[in-house]
């Protein structure tokens, strides 16, 4: 065992003697800036630090002389998305040698992974994205089908007007979103009506909205409805013309062609589905900022 004389180490490396008496045998370890700046090497501790040190400075790298023995396992950057958000906030710490225990499960999972799965920054949005992903799974199929279910069993025809307003006041909140079916809609085709405002003048995205169910056939009528759309509304630029279906798929083969041509895009239930997803989570995350 080799003994060391705390009155003979110098003020400055004092430091160091935390990492000389508690690291043993098996004991991993993160030496952020390894091997560059960005990067956090994760290394195993092959011997009790305070048997396997030594001092030897490199003449040619100009090191310090603080040997420590310890086997090289991966390493990561720090905003990679694999690396967990209470390993980077730990990582932030000014410290020279602190406890990581509580982060066992977050290093665990980087242990053994080849550099490169780990070494590519990610933005934040991109993480965020991914997490929920990850979150969602299989569930994301299971989550469309129920919203589905139960919205269509508590609304019926022009309800759905009322209920897309709401999911759509939440996924666009600086739209203004008008339900405007009714004894009008003969001369504009239009159930909804999402205003967003412009600099000289405000765009318009009209919605028809038709609770159908199995196939679509009368979607010729739907989109004769929505062409009026574009002259009728004055006061805004339709930009976009869109047919809703809540609970219709098949649609007559000339259908879609004749949709594109005329610029109008069908949302068939499977499209709503993921439409409602939206919605969804914007509702929760507004009531969340409400309360």
């Amino acid at each position: 065992m080799k003994i060391v004389d705390v009155e003979l180490v110098p003020e400055d490396q004092k430091p160091n003697l935390r990492m000389f008496k508690e690291v043993k045998k098996g004991d991993i370890i993160l030496v952020p800036r390894i091997p560059e700046w960005p990067f956090v090497t994760i290394a195993r501790a092959t011997e009790d630090w305070k048997d396997g040190y030594r001092f030897e400075i490199d003449d040619k790298l100009g090191d310090f002389g603080h040997c420590f023995p310890a086997k090289y396992d991966t390493h990561f950057e720090r905003h990679n998305n694999n690396v967990r958000g209470d390993l980077r906030t730990t990582l932030r710490c000014q410290l020279r040698f602190w406890n990581a225990n509580r982060y066992k499960d977050s290093i665990d999972q980087l242990l053994g992974r080849d550099p490169k799965e780990l070494t590519s920054p990610q933005p934040r949005n991109a993480r965020f994205n991914n997490t929920v992903r990850s979150v969602l799974g299989n569930k994301r199929e299971e989550i469309e089908d129920d919203l589905l279910k139960e919205l269509s069993g508590q609304f019926r025809a022009d309800e759905w007007e009322e209920a897309l307003k709401t999911g759509l006041e939440a996924l666009f909140p600086t739209y203004k979103v008008e339900v405007t079916g009714g004894k009008g809609e003969e001369k504009h085709g239009t159930d909804i009506l999402l205003i967003m405002p412009g600099l000289l003048e405000d765009y318009g995205i009209a919605l028809q909205v038709k609770d159908w169910q199995g196939q679509a056939w009368n979607i010729k009528s739907a989109i004769a409805q929505i062409e009026k759309a574009e002259e009728a509304w004055k006061e805004v630029r339709i930009v976009d013309k869109i047919i809703i279906l809540t609970e219709a798929n098949e649609l007559p083969p000339e259908a879609k062609d004749e949709a594109n041509e005329k610029g109008i895009t069908i949302l068939r239930s499977e499209d709503l589905k993921q439409l409602l997803r939206k919605m969804a989570f914007a509702t929760v995350i507004k009531e969340g900022d409400d309360k």
